[in-house]
């Protein structure tokens, strides 16, 4: 962890100057200026996308290399454009990424266990019943229900309170595409929910 820090502790500079000055002073070569960039957005980010991959470590992993990409790109950083939102997507296709790399581990690894049981003529393991638990783990095990634009599109707009408009930036699409999103993530939930933690639901939506 004392590593993943080291970007985001050093530098001193910056406190007084806006994100926009803070950015032009970094791509003339003022690494104090990117350092404060640094500290000032890490925490936000790290929350973002931890929640969107429900694993901390990978979440710094992430947030270390979306500062890397911006400190390479910063040549490309139009200061129309909040740096906040720019860094955001940045982090957002990174994390996006991840989950597509962790679903198809998950699909090899399951086709491999489907295999080597049909090989020792195993039936397949009956489906895990639902316990109870903490809503954040809940909520963690449902999300992974959604497809990776669905699942930003919710945390960054319904958890993180961004408006709509903010997320189409970091997602790169339009606001009636981030609606759809949320839309369809929220039918997902509610079906997820429904079928392995009904007991969560109120009465009038059970069943």
């Amino acid at each position: 962890m004392k590593e993943r820090l080291c970007v985001i502790e050093g530098g001193r500079s910056g406190v007084q100057m806006d994100d926009r000055e803070l950015a032009r002073a970094a791509r003339d070569g003022d690494d104090d200026a990117f350092a404060a960039l640094v500290r000032r957005h890490s925490g936000g980010l790290h929350r973002a996308v931890a929640r969107m991959l429900f694993d901390d470590e990978e979440a710094w992993d992430v947030v270390q290399m979306a500062w890397v990409r911006a400190w390479e790109r910063l040549d490309r950083y139009d200061n129309k454009w909040s740096f906040a939102t720019w860094v955001y997507r940045i982090a957002t296709n990174l994390a996006i990424d991840v989950i597509r790399a962790r679903s198809s581990r998950e699909k090899a690894h399951q086709a491999g266990m489907e295999h080597r049981l049909r090989l020792v003529g195993e039936s397949e393991p009956s489906s895990r019943s639902a316990a109870a638990g903490e809503v954040e783990e809940i909520l963690g095990e449902l999300v992974g229900s959604l497809t990776p634009q669905q699942r930003s599109a919710f945390v960054l707009r319904e958890i993180e309170g961004h408006d709509t408009a903010e997320v189409a930036r970091m997602l790169g699409c339009s606001a009636t595409t981030v609606r759809n999103h949320i839309f369809q993530a929220r039918k997902v939930l509610r079906r997820e929910m429904s079928e392995r933690f009904p007991e969560y639901l109120p009465a009038s939506l059970r069943g």
